[in-house]
This record gives C-alpha cells, structure tokens and sequence, in this order.
C-alpha cells in the first residue's frame, strides 16, 4: 500500500479525484458551499502525499499549498464574514497580490529593478485578468468549473513539461479534484443552486491556485512565460461557449472543451520547445 501511495498518479489524481467526487457527493444536500469542502479535502490529501506533512522550512512551495488551502477555506466562510459583495470584490485583488509578493518576494528582491518591474506588472496583470475573467462566469456552474479544470490542468501539464514534477502534480491534482466535483454534479445536481451560493470570493482558489503555479513554473522550472498568456485565455474563451444544451453532462462536457484543447495544444508546443531545465523549488 505504501509502493502503491508514492506512485504519481495516485498522489495526484485517483486520490483526489474519488476524495472531490464522494465529499462533494456526500455534503451536496447538507451545505452550500460543498464543491470548496471536497476541493479542500483532496487538495489536502494530494498535496500532504505529494510534499509531505512538514511545512518548515516554509519554501515558495509550500506557501502556495497553504495560500490554496487558506483561500478555500476563505471561499467557504466569506458569505459569514464579508456579507457585502463590493468588499469582497475590492479585496478580492488586494488579498491576491499580497499571497503573490508573499511567494515570491525574497526571490524578487534579488532581481534588478527592471526584472522586478516586469515580473510584478506580469503577475499583477496576470491576477486581475483571471479574476475578471472568472467572475464573469462564476454563476455558471458548468462554465466555472470547465474553466477551472481546463486551466490547473494547462498549468499542471506545462510545468510538468518544463521539468518540475512537484509543481505539476499539484496543479494537477487540484484539475483532477475538480473534474471530480463537475462529474459530481453531472450526476446528482447542485441542491442548493449555484447563483444563491457563489460569492465573489469564490473565484479566488482557482485564480490563486492557476497564477501562483503557472508564475513559479516561469521562475522556478524556465516555463516560458508566453505558455500563460493562451492558458489565462481559457476562462474567455469558456464564457463564450454560445450553447447551452438542457442535459447536465452536454452542459459540463461542452464547456470543458474549451479548457481543454488550449491546455493540450499549450502542453505540446511547451513540450516541443524542449525546456528540460530541472527547478530547484
């Protein structure tokens, strides 16, 4: 049993795929926000199988698993603690930059200036894209959870094929925990309804999770950062899926679609440029 956990696609897909699917399952009827609950539970499982239970010394890593984990637990409680939609939304961008300079800030303020100039104004600008992007879909339970899968997996699959294993299969891990809660939802429906539970924070795990992945690949594994532009793409592109078909499975099957063809075809040019350079993260 010990072989069989250390394997990769154990770690970070099996596992969290059936730990989404049977919590989300089990918790749909009993409170609203269950998709964050199965999220957070095969998130903390892969992650704890993937890096291990230690958390010191606390590496950019390790602070990225803990940033997803907070910002779902965040997600679940905002209803409670941020009743107003307007302070959510203006904290929203606040809260994300500081976990971007908390990542990343002693590896910046070794750069020089104009380094640290680019990289800021690219994450920065990265992040309100994706937050934007996604709360234009976040009602949508079809639409966000497509685009949250396409983009984690593209995220996961370039950091793979820019050499960096650990940063790969936990961005994959979280894609496969949500494919997870999508196939859920096919098959029992949401019992509360998504516009009555979504909130603006909401959107954050999967916007924390893609950015800080996707900008420590770039920095840490020589992920070319041109890879993330057609990635940050994916959740337009899903809101502009014109159709919406009357089955739940059309519905969730035509709205991943999207997703998932730019993170394959970003894989393979990824690939294809040879970025075989190991990440010391």
């Amino acid at each position: 049993m010990e072989q069989l956990l250390d394997r990769p696609e154990f770690q970070s897909a099996i596992i969290p795929f059936f730990v989404a699917l049977l919590v989300y399952g089990g918790l749909r009827k009993l409170v609203a926000p269950a998709w964050m609950i199965a999220l957070f539970a095969a998130f903390l499982i892969a992650s704890g199988l993937i890096n291990g239970l230690n958390l010191i010394p606390l590496t950019g890593t390790r602070k990225i698993i803990l940033l997803v984990l907070a910002s779902l637990i965040l997600a679940s409680l905002a209803p409670y603690l941020i009743r107003r939609l307007k302070l959510q939304r203006v904290a929203l961008p606040v809260l994300s930059i500081l976990a971007l300079l908390w990542v990343f800030g002693r590896v910046v303020m070794r750069m020089d200036i104009t380094d640290i100039v680019l990289f800021l104004a690219a994450g920065v600008a990265l992040i309100v894209w994706l937050l934007w992007s996604f709360a234009r879909i976040a009602d949508d339970d079809a639409k966000f959870h497509g685009a949250g899968l396409g983009l984690l997996l593209g995220v996961g699959l370039c950091a793979s094929a820019a050499a960096s294993a650990l940063l790969g299969q936990l961005a994959l891990s979280l894609a496969v925990a949500t494919g997870g809660v999508l196939l859920a939802w096919v098959l029992t429906g949401n019992a509360t309804g998504s516009g009555k539970t979504q909130t603006s924070f909401s959107i954050l795990p999967y916007v924390l999770a893609a950015s800080l992945i996707g900008l420590a690949g770039v920095i840490f594994a020589r992920l070319p950062w041109y890879a993330l532009i057609p990635l940050a793409a994916i959740p337009l592109a899903t809101s502009l899926v014109p159709v919406k078909p009357a089955t739940r499975f059309f519905r969730a099957l035509l709205n991943s679609m999207p997703g998932l063809i730019i993170a394959l075809t970003t894989t393979f040019w990824v690939w294809q440029a040879g970025s075989t350079n190991s990440s010391g993260y």
